[in-house]
């Protein structure tokens, strides 16, 4: 049996089902938990639905290294905890500087109903100011 070579790094995340790719802009929506979403287009932001209870999502950049920001925006109401604090209504940001392929990032709604919790992270992202 020949041996299968892979090129480029893989993809944490990429691999089973529930996957979908973006191109642009995605709202989503609950019925979308447990859904791991790849990004490989520059620009694309995913918003986050009114938080409840029970929901988790994965957001994947399979761009190139340094090619490809992508933000996380919570719903107007709700926020993102993630490196030890919470913010209100502000993105998470895979910057484009320092963004490589594989980076991702998992956000769930574990037991409060005012923030997203960063469960796994890989990579480096940043809270928007």
């Amino acid at each position: 049996m020949a041996k299968t070579t892979f090129s480029g790094p893989v993809l944490q995340g990429k691999e089973g089902v529930n996957i979908e790719t973006k191109t642009s802009s995605y709202t989503v929506v609950t019925g979308d938990s447990g859904k791991t979403f790849v990004s490989e287009t520059d620009g694309v932001v995913f918003t986050l639905p009114a938080i409840a209870v029970g929901y988790s999502f994965k957001f994947a950049n399979n761009a190139p290294d340094g090619q490809n920001t992508m933000t996380i925006s919570p719903n107007a109401s709700d926020g993102i905890t993630y490196a030890g604090s919470s913010t209100d209504d502000k993105d998470l940001i895979n910057t484009k500087a320092t963004s490589r392929q594989g980076d991702y990032v998992v956000i769930a709604s574990l037991d409060g109903t005012t923030a997203w919790q960063v469960t796994e992270v890989r990579g480096t992202f940043a809270k928007e100011a």
